[in-house]
């Protein structure tokens, strides 16, 4: 499994995404202090916890340009070969679609606009952890899994799929990557 770069990066952006209480923010902390990388993390977990309630609609445009501006502070940081992002664009579009109707072809244009190498979907095989305004339920969770995993073919995505626990994805995620980068 080799990358090749169609474009003049020289940094590998690896995305970790999944649905709701999966471990994505866990492995994502964990592999940038593994690889001595720099990641970026959710925006959204923090508008929430400032904000103290579940986005709207109108947050959209907040949220996206908030997602952009911490994948790019972490790309600049990037002295290596590689950046981690705990979720993307991608999961804004999953999330905005699931929760509120309406066009999202803005949306859709600023995520190709970005460019990512691999994508890590940790799967919904442990415990779900309430996380008030965070998270919905156990069943969301299943059903945005599916969302995240019919994403993520039917758009082409290159992904490995992160199971197990914490340990485990560690490890299965340490091994992928170092496959992805020689």
């Amino acid at each position: 499994m080799e990358l090749h770069h169609t474009h003049s990066e020289l940094v590998m952006h690896i995305v970790i995404t999944g649905a709701e209480s999966t471990g994505k923010s866990t492995l994502a902390a964990a592999l940038a202090l593994h690889f001595k990388a720099p990641y970026s993390k959710e925006f959204v977990r923090n508008f929430v916890d400032q904000s103290q309630r579940s986005p709207e609609p109108r947050d959209l445009e907040t949220i996206v340009a908030g997602q952009i501006a911490l994948e790019d502070a972490s790309k600049s940081a990037a002295s290596g070969k590689m950046v981690f992002h705990d979720t993307n664009l991608l999961s804004t579009i999953i999330y905005a679609k699931h929760y509120f109707s309406g066009k999202l072809d803005w949306l859709a244009d600023q995520f190709y606009e970005r460019h990512y190498d691999f994508y890590l979907l940790c799967m919904p095989d442990f415990p779900w952890i309430p996380d008030p305004g965070q998270r919905e339920s156990p069943q969301a969770r299943k059903d945005l899994h599916k969302k995240f995993l019919q994403h993520l073919e039917s758009m082409h995505l290159p992904y490995a799929c992160i199971s197990g626990s914490q340990a485990v994805r560690l490890e299965t995620a340490i091994r992928t990557i170092k496959v992805l980068s020689k």
